[in-house]
């Protein structure tokens, strides 16, 4: 048997993916930088805080909020001094509570001296800086490496042993995604597959046979050829219709690639609930507008990215 040729590769597919991933990695090494930035200056009050005293609450609901109490306590050369400790939340904390709190012993002209226990507003502040740091590392990482998983697996589907199937170029509309997929009839029935799009796909008649690398009627994963031209799938095969609005793509036998920029575009739209994800972060975490910033550009390059790893059709949907 001779080996079939080479198919041209789908540069378009690789440069849709890297252009999902490159805002996710500009927006997070930013994000990382600056976490990493504030979070010294967090900790440094807390790490010079080496001595401890036992206090009494002496007055509650100072500024800002009504979270500060004021204590007094003892130092190490047994003078009394006042502090001042700053809470998350506004508690009723009654005056003459006892608690043991930590200090600067060399902070010794602050008058009230700021004081910390666990679970203060220092402390919760350095916590959400690291849970930050965290939630953003995790993001990155997934991120890419769900993208180099498609970047480095589509290509080794060239291997495949070819079938020849008749196949369908179809649209989806779910929401704000338009996609492309390829409606392919198989021994077992029909089968549809979600493809990054391609220019030969518009150029596809109903019910072409075209080559196909892998078995579409059992791998979950296949290569369709069309017109000389490899076409990525951005999922696995399907046995059943895709969901949303699905209708025959309109056959254009002059269509060429417009470029990404109209798919860029068309994906534009979803970042744009963005800002509802940072408020939400921002009410939970409880980190203020600073929060709110971080979370939405980190959440809009999120919402960019994952269209592109869904597939892609940059041409307006047909009534």
């Amino acid at each position: 048997m001779t080996t079939p040729p080479a198919p041209r590769r789908h540069r378009r597919a690789a440069g849709q993916l890297l252009m999902g991933l490159v805002p996710v990695l500009v927006v997070g090494v930013a994000a990382l930088v600056l976490l990493l930035l504030r979070l010294p200056d967090a900790q440094a009050p807390l790490a010079a805080a080496t001595s401890t005293a036992p206090s009494t609450v002496t007055a509650t609901g100072g500024s800002p909020d009504g979270r500060a109490l004021t204590v007094t306590f003892r130092d190490a050369d047994d003078d009394v001094r006042t502090g001042r400790l700053l809470l998350n939340r506004r508690l009723d904390v009654p005056p003459g509570t006892h608690v043991t709190v930590r200090y600067d012993p060399d902070a010794a002209g602050a008058d009230p001296v700021p004081v910390y226990i666990d679970g203060d507003a220092a402390h919760s502040r350095v916590s959400d800086l690291v849970f930050g740091l965290v939630a953003v590392a995790v993001v990155l990482v997934v991120v890419t490496a769900l993208t180099a998983a498609r970047l480095l697996t589509r290509p080794r589907l060239r291997r495949r042993v070819p079938t020849r199937v008749a196949a369908t170029h179809v649209v989806s509309r779910q929401g704000l995604l338009v996609r492309s997929w390829l409606e392919m009839g198989t021994p077992a029935g029909l089968r549809w597959v979600p493809v990054h799009w391609a220019p030969e796909l518009d150029r596809l008649t109903p019910d072409s046979l075209l080559e196909v690398r892998g078995d579409p009627a059992r791998d979950r994963l296949v290569l369709p050829v069309v017109d000389g031209s490899e076409v990525w799938p951005s999922g696995r095969m399907r046995t059943r219709v895709p969901r949303g609005d699905v209708r025959q793509a309109a056959v254009d036998p002059d269509a060429l690639d417009p470029g990404l920029g109209r798919q860029a575009r068309a994906d534009g739209v979803v970042p744009f609930l963005a800002p509802v994800l940072g408020l939400l972060w921002a009410y939970v975490d409880g980190s203020g507008a600073g929060g709110f910033l971080l979370a939405t550009a980190l959440s809009a390059a999120v919402l960019f990215w994952l269209p592109q790893l869904l597939g892609s059709d940059p041409r307006p949907t047909r009534a």
